[in-house]
């Protein structure tokens, strides 16, 4: 059976740290794709001219968790922490 564990993932941005999110999960998503499973998760609708990256958690452990619009030149990086307590999976649609 699947790990029920939460999702551990740290997040960066031009190899600089920017959050961690801990949850059940993290949307990754542009302006023109994915945006309205993101919007469904509390995610900012973006104007599909606005060139950016939006960053949605899926139901935060964390109130200090917000959505997250990086620019589209950002180079982001996504990783399972060390201090995870157990293995992820990850979908692309």
């Amino acid at each position: 059976a699947k790990s029920t564990s939460l999702t551990n993932i740290d997040c960066y941005c031009d190899g600089v740290f920017t959050t961690k999110c801990q949850g059940d999960g993290l949307i990754v998503a542009t302006a023109t794709g994915s945006t309205a499973y993101s919007l469904s998760a509390g995610g900012s609708m973006v104007h599909p001219q606005v060139p950016g990256i939006l960053f949605t958690p899926v139901c935060p452990h964390s109130l200090s968790f917000r959505p997250i619009v990086f620019p589209d030149t950002c180079k982001i990086s996504i990783r399972v922490s060390e201090d995870a307590r157990s293995e992820h999976s990850v979908a692309f649609d």
